[in-house]
């Protein structure tokens, strides 16, 4: 693909970024998903109002259907689900973001689990239930975020990074990972994940889907399972405690780039959750102070970290890919071995009613 020479003063400002980059505040889930909301053929973007706002009074049924399937076609059918949308969005019409939701995630029951820290101890921690995306967020999934304006939507970025999002943009100086060129991933990569995003970028799309990074904890606890369910500590990898070649995509498989986020599927946890470790390291939500160093060493961070976990295609030393093994990288570094993966709380979704999901689906038959 050939690449465009954009200088600095070429880069085009997007339109409303700077007259909106004076406003803001904290918003609310219903209005990230109303305010970063796809065009969809006779819905306004009003239809994405707050929960119990008359504007959902005045849709029909058919036209919550289509909001509805709008959202799950843009991944984002996290909002469907919210248990604040339970009002507006009956249990019969969620049933296919249910379905959608049990592809796309696997659920981590609650629990203790003793945690690694920088020290070298561990520290019993109690996570409550969540769910975790199976597979990294790939190339064509992050692209319908850019396409929707989730770089100019300022209500899904933190306030003060606000100034720096004119700097968030591909080969080419238009919005996007550093690995793109003009908007665009490269041919063939459409299942491959995405990288070339900092922590922001990824705070920020977990947001437009209605979701989060997870935590260390949470990650250690989901790639390390079984065994701390029981109250031992956590597996190494995925597999177990020992590392197996041809599990993972790390520096010893010869690959030497990154593959699609299903494959290695040898080494995904027992609930299916693929390339825990790697193919790609992951951004978590947790920061980090302190990495762990001789006992007569110090580590000063001389910028703010975040924390990275699984290893990647090209890590050499199997034991940084484990679970638990803890590095970080800066915030805003956009790397070509750095992508992530999304979670959602389960106390923030709506009961399900099994009834009303065999009734959607038997609708779509």
């Amino acid at each position: 693909m050939p690449h465009e020479a954009t200088t600095r003063s070429q880069t085009p400002v997007r339109r409303g970024w700077v007259s909106r980059i004076f406003g803001g505040g904290k918003t609310t889930d219903s209005e990230v998903a109303r305010s970063t909301a796809s065009p969809r053929p006779h819905l306004s973007s009003e239809s994405f109002a707050e929960p119990g706002s008359q504007v959902y009074s005045e849709l029909s049924r058919t036209e919550i259907q289509q909001l509805v399937r709008g959202l799950i076609a843009d991944e984002r059918y996290a909002f469907v689900l919210l248990a604040d949308a339970e009002a507006e969005i009956d249990d019969r019409c969620a049933g296919p973001a249910w379905s959608t939701l049990d592809r796309r995630v696997a659920l981590i029951p609650a629990g203790t689990v003793p945690v690694y820290q920088s020290d070298g101890s561990t520290e019993l921690t109690e996570i409550a239930a969540f769910y975790l995306d199976r597979c990294s967020v790939t190339n064509e999934q992050f692209s319908r975020f850019v396409l929707a304006g989730g770089y100019d939507s300022l209500e899904i970025w933190p306030r003060d990074i606000w100034p720096s999002l004119i700097r968030f943009v591909d080969q080419t100086g238009k919005p996007g990972p550093r690995t793109w060129q003009n908007g665009k991933y490269s041919a063939g990569k459409a299942d491959h994940p995405v990288t070339g995003v900092c922590w922001y970028e990824a705070y920020a799309y977990a947001r437009w889907v209605g979701k989060r990074l997870p935590t260390a904890a949470e990650w250690q606890k989901a790639a390390g399972w079984p065994e701390q369910l029981s109250g031992g500590s956590c597996n190494r990898y995925p597999w177990g405690d020992l590392y197996s070649e041809g599990k993972a995509n790390l520096y010893s498989s010869g690959v030497g780039d990154t593959v699609p986020v299903v494959e290695f599927r040898q080494g995904s946890t027992p609930n299916g959750l693929y390339q825990m470790t790697g193919n790609v390291w992951e951004w978590l939500n947790d920061s980090l102070e302190t990495i762990p160093c001789r006992p007569d060493e110090t580590f000063q961070n001389w910028k703010p970290l975040k924390r990275i976990v699984g290893g990647a295609y090209d890590t050499y030393f199997h034991c940084e890919a484990a679970n638990h093994f803890i590095t970080g990288q800066p915030e805003l570094d956009r790397r070509d071995n750095i992508g992530f993966r999304c979670a959602v709380s389960a106390s923030r979704l709506r009961r399900r009613n099994e009834d009303a999901d065999h009734d959607s689906r038997n609708d779509q038959l």
